[in-house]
């Protein structure tokens, strides 16, 4: 039985979900918080596998490179924790989450991910041979 980059995500999967679950179990925050944008990436690590099993350097780069941003920013939104500034009417940590996060979460990984899809992934669908459908 050989591992596979497909079982070495889903083993890194399960260790984040695991060290999360401890981190909950133990009242232990960071580790939750900070598991939040590793398994976003290993998901999308995940994803753009293609049938070889293969990945794309470019794709993969722009991959790791979303989750590294993810990453800073999740810093950022931490160490702003106990700031007591105010931006855009919230506090420091929060407007990070809301301007910040939530917009490069919501619009650049889909897009990311969909150039993953247009320049790395779509070549496995043009590959096979169309089916008719069964009536």
């Amino acid at each position: 039985m050989s591992i596979d980059r497909t079982d070495k995500l889903v083993g890194a999967c399960f260790a984040a979900t695991t060290a999360a679950t401890v981190g909950m179990f133990s009242n232990y925050w960071p580790v939750v918080y900070y598991s939040i944008p590793v398994l976003v990436t290993l998901f999308m690590l995940m994803g753009s596998l293609d049938k070889r099993d293969e990945w794309n350097p470019p794709a993969t780069a722009g991959i790791v490179s979303f989750g590294l941003v993810l990453v800073l920013l999740f810093g950022v939104a931490n160490a702003a924790l106990h700031d007591g500034g105010i931006i855009g009417g919230l506090p420091t940590s929060t407007a990070v989450f809301v301007y910040a996060i939530w917009p490069v979460a919501t619009v650049v990984g889909p897009l990311v991910f969909a150039w993953v899809y247009h320049t790395w992934l779509r070549h496995d669908l043009e590959d096979t041979d169309a089916q008719p459908v069964a009536q």
